[in-house]
């Protein structure tokens, strides 16, 4: 685009953009009429970029995606795409049914790792902005599984561009259309921060699956937490489970660990294999899992017929239907959680209190290693119970899970939630001559947090083993400082010290401060990505599905919090990373004089860009400026016509 056309092209983007603000507001106010429980619409996206053959050698991608995709309800509709350099359709977008099953079951078996780049962002964009989630009011969940950091180009001033885009424009359209996004890490080699940022803000989930064996896993949490799926309990050895007289069908989820002779057994003795496919069963196979659908299943207990096969999970569709409902997937270290059950059959919600009688209900919530944290149980006097959960003990993914009893059966609902840290941090270290310029900022997240009431510091030692003890001033929103020292510092240790805003003591203390090592280039690189003209980012489409509602309980919890020591990891490193060689590390020997790098002067001159820019903001001025004065004229001669001289 040249210097000329440029100033029209802004001026007529503005008016879009004014456009759509009028007609976002109108949206947004017709959204918030509308019936909450619309319509599923699950978009799924997979990484195959080439650093996927180190991570995923066996491509168990494949199964786990099968398995997924034959989960899906049929009242939902759902799409598959894989991404790398550019975001492919590999399972067209529709209404789930036996096709669409059978479309997915073979189309991932094409799934490969030959991607050169890793565009997350372009991915994003590409799966919720086609024509179908404009046009259509969608409860819109994407699940999204990567093992990388954005990475679109070789120039690292781009990438740098891209992720910006990504946290501060792409998911934020997310969180505009209350659509929700389930990040999953492949290892963690993925950038686990920015995952994090994206589930945390669209209150989707997000998890790290150490290798490819627990992706499965991870997916039937991303499932659960975004349909509601009814589950028969399955016993302790994982062999068998009970089906109710009120199951119209069971889907059933065995892991075959090596044995390719699996079967299930009916309780009247029936024995039902792969290949036996009929009206009533549907045994869909891949290379770990099989997955059985039974129609109309006999009551009582079914047994898997191996001694390694197991059950991984039951999924029932009857009469009978329990909500567990959460204010939020994601909450904070020392904030409470008020639970909702809904009880309802086929008639509708359930009021008659001789039946309420009848059930039990149990709560339960697990933390990653399976230990129970916090245990409830209560009978039922209504359609609708609230419980007030306390908060969870320390940071980390938990499973919370609603088991409701009537006589010797049974009935569960899963959700997961993740409890993050009150605050994030970001502490850089920069070296110039001989001094070293070291920036803390610390952002309040807990939204309950008293600021004023709260209070940061920083500790650690210098390398001639003298103390460093800092308190980091809140500045308006947040806790920001900045000091020099002569040595490095090592050993960095964070604590908050903090109040809610009911009186409620929040402490938390991380040991291991990461600190980003800057150097001039990565300066440099930061302030050019920083400085980019918004016209040179990648242009982004606005989301248009309905808004849901997120509803937000920030409240404190009831007790005393316990004191969270946290081991910091690598997806609190810094942004910007060397180009051609590593980090510098931040922790020096006694014996060893801090790092002095080469000087380098970087000077800053006007990129072709911002000359652009000027240009461009001049044009629009001046267009400003004449339509300004061909109202005056024309007010003038219109007066004067009204008014004629004598």
């Amino acid at each position: 685009m040249t210097t000329f056309t440029r100033p029209f092209a802004l001026f007529f983007l503005l008016l879009m953009q004014l456009g759509f603000v009028a007609s976002s507001v109108h949206a947004q106010s017709s959204n918030s009429a509308q019936h909450l429980d619309s319509q599923i619409d699950i978009r799924i996206l997979v990484d195959v970029s080439g650093s996927m053959k180190k991570t995923d050698p066996l491509n168990l991608r494949v199964p786990a995606l099968q398995v997924l995709t034959q989960l899906l309800p049929e009242n939902a509709q759902a799409g598959v795409w894989e991404f790398a350099d550019q975001a492919n359709i590999v399972v067209p977008h529709g209404a789930i049914d036996g096709q669409w099953r059978a479309q997915a079951l073979a189309a991932a078996q094409n799934i490969r790792s030959d991607g050169q780049y890793t565009d997350i962002g372009g991915a994003l964009q590409s799966a919720a902005f086609d024509d179908k989630a404009r046009d259509s009011q969608r409860n819109l969940h994407v699940i999204l599984l990567t093992d990388g950091m954005v990475d679109v180009a070789k120039n690292e001033v781009v990438n740098i561009r891209a992720r910006n885009e990504l946290i501060q424009h792409i998911t934020q359209q997310y969180v505009e259309a209350g659509a929700l996004v389930h990040a999953i890490g492949l290892s963690h080699a993925a950038d686990v921060k920015t995952l994090n940022d994206i589930a945390r803000r669209t209150d989707g989930l997000f998890a790290v699956a150490e290798n490819a064996d627990q992706l499965l896993d991870i997916f039937l949490r991303a499932l659960d937490n975004s349909v509601l799926t009814q589950q028969a309990p399955v016993s302790t050895d994982r062999q068998s489970f009970v089906v109710n007289e009120d199951a119209e069908s069971i889907t059933v989820v065995v892991e075959k660990n090596g044995d390719q002779g699996v079967a299930l057994q009916s309780p009247d003795g029936e024995v039902i294999s792969a290949g036996e496919t009929s009206k009533q069963v549907d045994w869909q196979e891949s290379s770990t899992h099989d997955v059985v659908t039974v129609q109309q299943p006999e009551q009582g207990t079914w047994v898997v017929t191996s001694n390694a096969a197991e059950v991984t999970r039951v999924n029932i569709e009857g009469k009978l239907r329990m909500d567990l409902r959460l204010p939020s997937n994601n909450i904070y270290l020392g904030q409470s959680t008020s639970l909702q059950i809904v009880l309802a059959d086929a008639n509708g919600a359930i009021t008659s209190p001789e039946l309420l009688s009848q059930f039990t209900l149990q709560l339960s919530l697990e933390n990653e290693q399976q230990q129970v944290q916090w245990q409830h149980q209560q009978g039922l006097l209504s359609s609708l119970t609230r419980i007030d959960m306390p908060a969870p003990p320390a940071l980390g993914l938990y499973r919370l899970r609603a088991t409701l009893s009537f006589g010797d059966k049974a009935q569960e609902v899963e959700r997961s939630l993740r409890v993050h840290p009150p605050i994030d941090y970001v502490i850089s270290q920069q070296q110039v001559g001989n001094i070293l310029h070291y920036k803390a900022a610390v952002t309040p997240l807990f939204k309950q947090l008293d600021l004023d009431a709260s209070h940061v510091t920083l500790s650690g030692k210098r390398t001639d083993g003298t103390g460093l003890q800092k308190s980091i001033s809140l500045d308006v929103d947040k806790w920001q400082g900045s000091w020099q020292e002569t040595q490095a510092l090592q050993g960095l240790s964070l604590m908050l010290d903090g109040v809610t805003l009911t009186g409620e003591p929040v402490i938390y203390q991380i040991e291991g401060v990461q600190v980003s090592v800057l150097t001039p280039k990565q300066v440099a690189q930061q302030q050019q990505a920083e400085s980019a003209a918004v016209e040179d980012l990648p242009a982004a489409t606005i989301i248009e599905v309905e808004e849901t509602t997120q509803v937000e309980d920030d409240g404190a919890a009831d007790n005393s919090l316990v004191v969270s020591q946290e081991r910091a990891t690598d997806d609190m490193q810094a942004l910007m990373q060397e180009l051609d060689e590593p980090d510098q590390p931040l922790q020096l020997e006694p014996s060893q004089a801090p790092p002095q790098p080469p000087q380098v002067t970087v000077e800053a001159e006007p990129a072709a860009e911002e000359l652009d820019n000027r240009i461009a903001l001049f044009g629009i001025l001046l267009l400003m400026f004449l339509a300004i004065l061909i109202w005056v004229r024309l007010k003038s001669r219109s007066q004067a016509g009204e008014n004629p001289q004598n």
